[in-house]
């Protein structure tokens, strides 16, 4: 395992002993890799959300825009 030196401001290390004083971790060393898996998935959900923008950002094709035309004109819709 890797050791690293972060500097923090006096409030990041009131509140990082603070959660560790009200029993939320064991060590900051706990908290600091709490909270660096929250940031892995935000960073996660952010990219998923990028790929979902994208793909929905993608012009149809003719033949689907074809497909949907009719579907459109024969009534279909997506409620059951």
């Amino acid at each position: 395992m890797s050791q690293i030196a972060v500097r923090l401001t006096d409030h990041e290390l009131r509140m990082l002993d603070s959660a560790v004083a009200e029993g939320s971790f064991d060590s900051r060393a706990q908290a600091v890799r709490a909270g660096i898996r929250l940031l892995e998935r935000d960073l996660r959900e952010a990219r998923i959300a990028v790929s979902y923008r994208t793909a929905y950002a993608t012009p149809l094709t003719d033949d689907e825009s074809a497909m949907l035309n009719a579907a459109l004109a024969l009534g279909v819709t997506a409620e059951p």
